[in-house]
Formats: C-alpha cells, sequence, structure tokens
C-alpha cells in the first residue's frame, strides 16, 4: 500500500496527455494534500488497536487485577447499577484452559479495587471489610472486621496484610494498617499521613508516597521515618519495588510525567524513562517494569524498561479504552479495557 504523502507527491507531479503538460494549481495541491492527510489520520486510527489477545471480553468495568502464574483475578462492577445486574464481583481466568469464572459473587457486597494473593487465598475488600477467599474457589472468609474506610492498596507477607485507606485528593490524617492475615483487630503501623499512594512491603519495612516525598516504617513498629524528603519539586504518584530498589513517577519541571528510582537505602533518586501516564497502574516485575505512555491525545503504549536504565521497549500500542489496569507474571503482561482483559508476552 502506498503511503499517503507518497500519494500526494505523485499527485502533485506534472503528467502528460496527448503530449501537453497538465499543471495542477496550488489549490488543487492543498486539496490533494488535504485528502492525503485525512487518509493518513484514518489509517493511523485503524493501526491503532491494541494487538494483545483478549483472555475475557464483555466484562463489566474490570478493574483491580492481579496475577500468580497460574490465574488472572480482577473486579468488576464497582457500582449500585452493576450491584442490580449482579456484575459487582470478582472473576477468575485459569490460564491453563483460559476459562472464566467468579470467583466472588459480589451480592450485595461491592468489592473495592484492591486485590492480593499468597499462595492459598486471594484476599478482597470492601468499604470496613477486608476477606480472603480459597483461590481454588469456595466461601469468602471475613478477616478483618474493623477495617476503617475504604481499603484502597494492599499487599501481604507471610504473616500479616496491610493496606492504605481510601481518601481522595487532599486528605488528611489517613493511617497506614495491618492485621494478622489469618484474621485480626485493625492495628496502626503510621498515622497522620496526606494524600499518599504506592504501599510496598519487603521483609523488614511497609514504604509509601506521602505528600511531601517517600516514607518507610518498621513492620516490627516504631516511628516511620522519611526515606526521601521532596522540597519544592513536582508531584508524585504511584510506586513500586524491586529487591533493592523503588520506582515512582513524578512530575518533572516541564509539567511532564516521568518514571524514578531511588535506592531503599537512600541517596538522590534517579530518571529511569522520560515519560509515563501518572493515572495508569506500573508494576515491577523480572528485572523491568512495565507501564503506559500517552503517545498521542487517544493513543497508548505498553512498554516495558529495565530497572537498570536503557530505552524503552514497546509491547502494544492501541486507543484509550479505559485501560488503566495493569498486572504481569513470569511470562506475560495483563491489562484491562473497558469491557476486556488482555494479555501480551513480556
Amino acid at each position: 500500500m502506498w503511503h499517503p504523502l507518497a500519494i500526494a507527491r505523485f499527485c502533485t507531479r506534472t503528467s502528460s496527455r496527448n503530449g501537453r503538460q497538465l499543471i495542477l494549481t496550488r489549490s488543487s495541491k492543498s486539496l490533494l494534500l488535504a485528502l492525503a492527510l485525512l487518509l493518513a489520520g484514518i489509517l493511523g486510527c485503524k493501526s491503532a488497536v491494541w494487538k494483545a489477545r483478549v483472555l475475557a471480553d464483555k466484562q463489566d468495568h474490570p478493574s483491580k487485577i492481579i496475577s500468580d502464574g497460574a490465574s488472572v483475578y480482577f473486579v468488576t462492577g464497582g457500582t449500585i447499577a452493576s450491584q442490580n445486574e449482579g456484575t459487582n464481583n470478582i472473576n477468575r481466568i485459569a490460564l491453563q484452559d483460559g476459562s472464566v469464572s467468579v470467583l466472588v459473587k459480589g451480592g450485595e457486597h461491592l468489592p473495592s479495587p484492591a486485590l492480593a494473593v499468597d499462595d492459598k487465598f486471594l484476599y478482597w475488600a470492601e468499604p470496613g471489610h477486608i476477606y480472603r477467599v480459597p483461590k481454588a474457589g469456595g466461601e469468602s472468609e471475613l478477616i478483618v472486621r474493623d477495617a476503617p474506610g475504604q481499603p484502597d492498596e494492599m499487599s501481604v507477607d507471610d504473616e500479616n496484610i496491610y493496606w492504605l485507606v481510601y481518601g481522595g485528593t487532599g486528605s488528611h490524617n489517613l493511617p497506614v494498617l495491618f492485621a494478622k492475615k489469618s484474621g485480626g483487630s485493625t492495628q496502626k503501623l503510621a498515622t497522620g499521613q496526606e494524600g499518599y499512594s504506592g504501599l510496598c512491603v519487603d521483609h523488614d519495612f511497609v514504604y509509601w508516597i506521602a505528600a511531601t516525598g517517600i516514607k518507610k516504617a518498621p513492620k516490627t513498629g516504631g516511628t516511620d521515618a522519611f526515606l526521601y524528603r521532596n522540597p519544592n519539586k513536582g508531584p508524585m504518584s504511584d510506586m513500586v519495588q524491586d529487591a533493592d530498589n523503588l520506582f515512582y513517577a513524578q512530575m518533572d519541571n516541564h509539567n511532564d510525567w516521568v518514571l524514578m528510582k531511588i535506592a531503599k537505602k537512600g541517596g538522590e533518586p534517579a530518571k529511569l524513562a522520560p515519560s509515563i501516564s501518572e493515572v495508569m497502574q506500573f508494576v515491577a516485575n523480572d528485572k523491568s517494569i512495565y507501564y503506559f505512555e500517552r503517545e498521542t491525545s487517544n493513543t497508548y503504549l505498553l512498554r516495558k524498561i529495565s530497572t537498570g536504565g536503557g530505552e524503552p521497549v514497546t509491547l502494544d500500542r492501541g486507543k484509550d479504552s479505559w485501560n488503566k489496569f495493569l498486572a504481569v507474571d513470569n511470562t506475560q503482561v495483563y491489562f484491562t479495557t473497558i469491557a476486556n482483559v488482555l494479555v501480551v508476552g513480556k
């Protein structure tokens, strides 16, 4: 197929008919060029389709997604309308055969877009409560009865489940919380936080993005402290980790969002990727960060970059279709659109 601009150049050349030269006027050339650019736009729109394979379609606004390598779990619905229609659920996709099933039937519950998983259970939440359900299926068990507000981000280790509370923009006095994942009362790891996000948990510490920097607190208890202060610099959003580093999004001096890296032992951060979408999730796995980057006003790139630096690699590109939530396992990357769950190789 000819490139549209090549068509324009060809059409604006002189041609011969019966020995006479046919010269296109300036207005004719402008018209042909406009048509060529319109064709280019149409072809560009047609090509901006996600090439990722659809794992599940006709889902009700799938949101938070997580994978353990054997299955993919995701939240659907989340509104009163979905509750009335019976689609406010947590679904599971078995990767071995591709079957889609309802793991948690929401019913009177409205599951929050927050999930965590360990070797036996999937953990989910609704305002005031946290549950766990066997990954193989079964009844959900209420493990935290006194969770204040709406649990937002959750993470588990061998003994506990940790979470933040959804507070909205500009919220004050928010706590970092934990409880025994086998069941128990809510305990406070830190209080008085403002506008936080990016919960990360490792062997010794819990980390999160605070209003003025990155904070951490010992898992055994004690005073939270700044790992990195962010005075008079751009806002920060979300955070993921590997064994030695933390990765977060930040607005730079040009009002562009970039991906940053800082060592858990402290020090100055460094820019890892020059552009990242601050409203979409990014994840870390296998020495790479996977993230979305805005390409045009209505198209996005799904990219990865080595945690050690280098050039980003594009895995897929497509139209903005409410694609926000992202997950990864040892072999594949998963993401959601307004009605689908898709998968692409790493």
